[in-house]
């Protein structure tokens, strides 16, 4: 059954914190949030992903270039391209990926 989603309501914690929107056999949204400098390390995904920042300040690492997002931005991290991020505020932000597995 439908329901309505607050993309706002995840909380910060000392760790990344993710709640899953949903998840399918096609692709996942996880919401996630990072406190001010945490950091995502740097990683390879086999499938583009899309990441929407909806509150704070983050810098996305996508190859050899750091990208700075604010709030109402999004960014797609191609596919086999090393990527990672790093709170530069609190931040929230929206992962959407198709279904694949981490190396």
């Amino acid at each position: 059954m439908p329901e309505i989603i607050n993309l706002k309501e995840i909380e910060y914690l000392d760790t990344i914190n993710k709640k899953f929107v949903f998840d399918n056999e096609q692709s996942s949204l996880t919401l996630i949030s990072f406190k001010a400098g945490t950091e995502r390390s740097i990683h390879v995904d086999e499938k583009d992903e899309v990441a929407q920042i909806i509150e704070g300040i983050a810098d996305i690492t996508i190859g050899k270039e750091t990208y700075r997002l604010h709030s109402g931005e999004m960014i797609v991290m191609p596919a086999k391209t090393p990527h990672g991020l790093k709170a530069i505020e609190n931040t929230k932000m929206l992962l959407l990926r198709p279904k694949h597995t981490h190396k």
